[in-house]
C-alpha cells in the first residue's frame, strides 16, 4: 500500500516519511525538489523522491494514481490552498485512492477568528463536495511556533504579541506525526476528524515563564496594538499575508478557541504527548544569545 507524501520536506511531512518508512511501508514522497528530498531522506528501496508540481495535471495524476493513501501537509491559504483543492480534484479521479489524510488546524471552523481555521473548513468543504475517502488531523498551534519569537527574545529578552490572555495546548510535530503515521497504516481510523493537543494549556505568557525557568534569566511577553504588530512584522519581511493570518491567530487565542485538551495522542499512539518544558530543553539554544538562528 503506497502512500504520497504532500510535504514532505516540510516538518510534520518528513517526519512522517520517516515513520512510514521506519514501518517498512513504501513510500512516495511527492517534491518540488528531488535533491533536496535526497539529502534530507536518502535513498533506500521503500523510498520513491518523484519531482512534481501540483499545479500540471500530469504531474498529479503521475504522483497520486496508483497511491493507496495521500498525506497532505500544506498552507491553507493563498496558492498552497489552491494547490491543495487541485490535489482534492485528482484525488476524486484516482481508482486506487483509500483514503486522503490531510493535515488541518485545531476548531477548523467558518465562525473563527482565525483565518486559518476558515481556510481549513473550507478546504474541508471542498474534500465533501469531491465525496472522497477523507481524515483530517487536527492540531493545536505547534510548540515550534515559539521558534519564532527567537530572534526577538535573543535580542531583548521578550516577545511581542496581541494575546495576554488565551491559552493553547501546544502540541510537538512529532507527535503529529505519530498520530500522522498511526492513521495512514490502520483503515480503522480512516474517515474521522481527529482534534489533537499537547498534555497542559498555557497562554504566551506562561509559556514565556517556562522559557525563562529553562533559560535561568526572566522572558518577558510584551503587547502592542494590532497595527504596531503588523508593522514589526511585515518591517521583519515576514509576506502581509502571513503577518494578517499571524494576528488573527493571537484574536482567535484571546477569544479562548483553542481553551480545550483532548486524549487523542494518547489514544492513537499509546504515549502521552510532549510536553512544553521538553520542547523548550531540547531547543533552548535557540533562544540564547549565541544560539543558532530558528
Amino acid at each position: 500500500m503506497t502512500t504520497t507524501i504532500i510535504g514532505a520536506t516540510g516538518r510534520v511531512g518528513s517526519a512522517v516519511v520517516r515513520r512510514l518508512l521506519e514501518a517498512g511501508q513504501p513510500v512516495r514522497a511527492y517534491v518540488r525538489d528531488a535533491d533536496k528530498a535526497r539529502r534530507i531522506f536518502g535513498q533506500t528501496e521503500e523510498l520513491e523522491i518523484y519531482q512534481g508540481h501540483l499545479d500540471h495535471p500530469a504531474d498529479l495524476d503521475g504522483g497520486l494514481g496508483d497511491a493507496s493513501c495521500i498525506f497532505m501537509a500544506m498552507g491553507s491559504i493563498g496558492t498552497e490552498g489552491a494547490l491543495q483543492r487541485a490535489v482534492i480534484e485528482a484525488a476524486r479521479r484516482s481508482a486506487a485512492l483509500r483514503q486522503l489524510v490531510r493535515l488541518s488546524v485545531l476548531n477548523a471552523s467558518p465562525a473563527s477568528l482565525g483565518i486559518n481555521q476558515r481556510a481549513h473548513w473550507s478546504i474541508d468543504c471542498a474534500a465533501s463536495a469531491a465525496q472522497i475517502p477523507y481524515t483530517t488531523i487536527r492540531p493545536a498551534i505547534f510548540s515550534a511556533s515559539l521558534l519564532a519569537g527567537a530572534p526577538e527574545i535573543r535580542a531583548r529578552r521578550a516577545w511581542t504579541g496581541i494575546a495576554r490572555t488565551g491559552r493553547v495546548g501546544l502540541i510537538d510535530h512529532a507527535d503529529v506525526a505519530d498520530v500522522a503515521a498511526r492513521i495512514l497504516a490502520d483503515p480503522a481510523t480512516w474517515d474521522k476528524h481527529y482534534d489533537l493537543t499537547g498534555p497542559a494549556l498555557l497562554s504566551w505568557p506562561g509559556a514565556m515563564t517556562l522559557l525563562s525557568a529553562e533559560l535561568g534569566y526572566p522572558v518577558s511577553f510584551e503587547t502592542l496594538p494590532e497595527h504596531e504588530l503588523l508593522a514589526r512584522l511585515t518591517e521583519a519581511g515576514v509576506p502581509p499575508g502571513q503577518a494578517e493570518l499571524l494576528i488573527a491567530r493571537e484574536w482567535a487565542i484571546q477569544a479562548g478557541e483553542n481553551e480545550h485538551l483532548t486524549g487523542t495522542v494518547r489514544e492513537l499512539t499509546g504515549h502521552d504527548p510532549r510536553t512544553v518544558e521538553a520542547f523548550l530543553h531540547d531547543n533552548r539554544g535557540q533562544f540564547l544569545p549565541s544560539g543558532p538562528r530558528p
